[in-house]
């Protein structure tokens, strides 16, 4: 598909909205993935093109013909849509993409020290694309006591909710239909008050009303609760292992054992959910070595997208006096995950922006990473999903949050979207 570059400043735009805009008018354009019009079909992939280049997606949910338009999310088909939307979507994007393009391969060059070279690498095997999910945050009760929580069981100072199967999905249909995320996390402690029926109810019910990728992060339920969520339709499971060394891990997580949750997530790969998971940095004990094991795992367990970030103490657990980690060394990690997984999908978490509130998302994608994460959480519970201080955003309207993240993107030359494998 041919393409021209005019002569404005594409960090002034995105989705062909300026992004000094009204709140209103970014909330109601803006967009996290670009439709490609089906151009193969193979038994359950989809071959689709997006300006000329084709990826994969997993099709699981549609009768699909060559020559329809779909959205892709983490690699599956997760809505089709009509051409002459497709095209309308399309012409907004096309000089956009590419000009972003070339301000991400212009950022990407000339690689002096281990940061720059994982970008490098991030550039060449990712291109300029960049996942941004959204999260409920939709019970903050837990059955865990896992010493660096700060929603705990034995946390008696925070204030306990739990969001309505109704309200998640409305909440859900929000950011779907109206923010326009195509892929949602469903976050909780392990709360085994959502049973089989409100989390089925819940996942039926978000995707009867707004088809996206449901990514489930509900902790160590059993494997057969995962299965039949998985049939329901969910494709994403978030689990991290916190830390791949066994003496840390039995310290940290009581009661807990970390050959089970490795086998939990095995059996997650196995009923095919797209995996997420990782570690956390900077706990009591750890070593570099245990990090590069970290790393290791993570990627030997077969994950989609790595997930870790810095270890932010809370004053209410026995790791309240515990010193954050440099920002530094989070984004070194970022860039050894990154120089070891070229091909993986790696999350820069927001609790960085605890340690560095002005630069740690842009310097974490910079060193390598390659996804985001908005809290789409209902105003009057966000601040109660207290698992960590001083969580950035609390006080921020969503409309803000996004048209920030969306602004970050642009002046580093990334497309917040999800092009497929």
């Amino acid at each position: 598909m041919a393409h021209s570059i005019r002569s404005h400043n594409p960090a002034q735009e995105l989705c062909g909205v300026s992004l000094n805009a009204p709140m209103a008018h970014i909330k109601v354009l803006m967009c996290y993935a670009i439709p490609g019009r089906v151009v193969g079909l193979e038994d359950r992939i989809a071959f689709v093109d997006y300006f000329g280049e084709t990826k994969k997606a997993r099709n699981d949910f549609f009768q699909l013909s060559i020559g329809e338009y779909v959205y892709a999310q983490g690699g599956f088909v997760i809505q089709r849509i009509s051409e002459s939307e497709a095209k309308a979507v399309l012409n907004t994007w096309e000089e956009l993409f590419f000009k972003l393009k070339e301000i991400d391969s212009d950022l990407a060059q000339n690689p002096k020290d281990l940061r720059q070279k994982a970008n490098l690498i991030r550039q060449k095997h990712q291109g300029n694309s960049c996942c941004v999910h959204g999260i409920i945050e939709f019970s903050n009760h837990c059955r865990c006591d896992c010493l660096y929580c700060g929603i705990r069981s034995s946390n008696t100072a925070i204030e306990r909710y739990r969001m309505t199967v109704e309200e998640i999905i409305d909440a859900a249909y929000f950011a779907i239909s109206e923010l326009k995320f195509k892929a949602l996390v469903l976050q909780s402690g392990e709360d085994t008050w959502y049973d089989e029926d409100k989390l089925l109810a819940i996942v039926q019910g978000i995707l009867r009303k707004s088809p996206a990728l449901l990514i489930l992060s509900i902790g160590e339920r059993e494997a057969g609760l995962y299965e039949k969520l998985y049939q329901a339709g969910a494709r994403g499971a978030l689990l991290r292992f916190e830390t791949s060394n066994p003496d840390i891990y039995s310290k940290l997580r009581p009661a807990h054992n970390l050959d089970e949750r490795i086998n939990l997530i095995k059996k997650l790969r196995d009923i095919e959910y797209l995996i997420m998971t990782g570690f956390l940095i900077g706990l009591p004990g750890q070593t570099q070595d245990d990090i590069l094991s970290d790393i290791q795992m993570t990627n030997s367990l077969g994950t989609d997208m790595f997930s870790f970030g810095p270890l932010i103490p809370h004053p209410q657990t026995p790791l309240s006096g515990v010193p954050c980690p440099s920002i530094d060394d989070t984004l070194d990690t970022i860039a050894r995950a990154r120089i070891m997984n070229p091909d993986a999908r790696i999350l820069v978490t927001t609790s960085m922006e605890t340690i560095d509130k002005e630069n740690a998302l842009r310097s974490g994608l910079l060193s390598g990473g390659n996804s985001l994460m908005v809290d789409v959480t209902p105003a009057k519970y966000k601040k109660l999903y207290d698992i960590y201080p001083n969580r950035p955003g609390m006080d921020a309207e969503v409309s803000e949050t996004i048209a920030s993240v969306l602004k970050l993107l642009n002046s580093i030359g990334r497309a917040p979207v999800d092009l497929g494998l």
